[in-house]
């Protein structure tokens, strides 16, 4: 069963079926408050410019503040969770299977990045970024079912 870790921002496990949504989730959240990082840096500087002659209200100006830093802090941490998540992706692993993987030297369920990489998000380029996928990937990938996975042929009898 591939269960990566119950997230409390989706309110859900997150898991086979859902990894892929979760991982767009944190991508586009993490597009987003930069965007609006990037557009409330101007007024940021100008607050710093010319403290004592400034036309906004107190009240715009410390809003403008304190989303520019909360906006900051929230993207970097959802930049931390993606380097975190794609790592995991790429070596074909789970939050949970992280401290499983430390006993073995080799991880029978790494295929190789490219191969991982679509046992998430699929094969076929066009649906990488929206939250679906094809309906060859959904039959013939038994690992989007959630029970079933591939393994290196060289380690097929190896126990976790």
């Amino acid at each position: 069963l591939k269960m990566d870790h119950h997230c409390v921002w989706i309110a859900g496990c997150v898991g086979a079926q859902n990894y892929k949504s979760f991982l767009l989730f944190l991508l586009y959240t993490f597009l987003e408050t930069t965007l609006v990082t990037l557009a409330l840096l101007p007024p940021f500087i100008d607050f710093f410019k010319d403290i004592e002659h400034h036309s906004d209200s107190a009240s715009r100006i410390a809003t403008t503040f304190l989303g520019f830093v909360l906006n900051v802090a929230f993207a970097l941490s959802l930049l931390g969770f993606i380097i975190m998540h794609t790592s995991l992706v790429l070596n074909n692993t789970t939050t949970i299977e992280v401290y499983e993987k430390k006993r073995t030297t080799r991880w029978k369920y790494d295929l190789g990045w490219r191969n991982n990489f679509e046992q998430v998000f699929g094969t076929r380029k066009m649906y990488w970024f929206i939250p679906v996928y094809d309906e060859e990937d959904l039959r013939n990938m038994p690992a989007l079912q959630g029970l079933d996975y591939p393994v290196r042929p060289e380690l097929e009898g190896q126990d976790l």
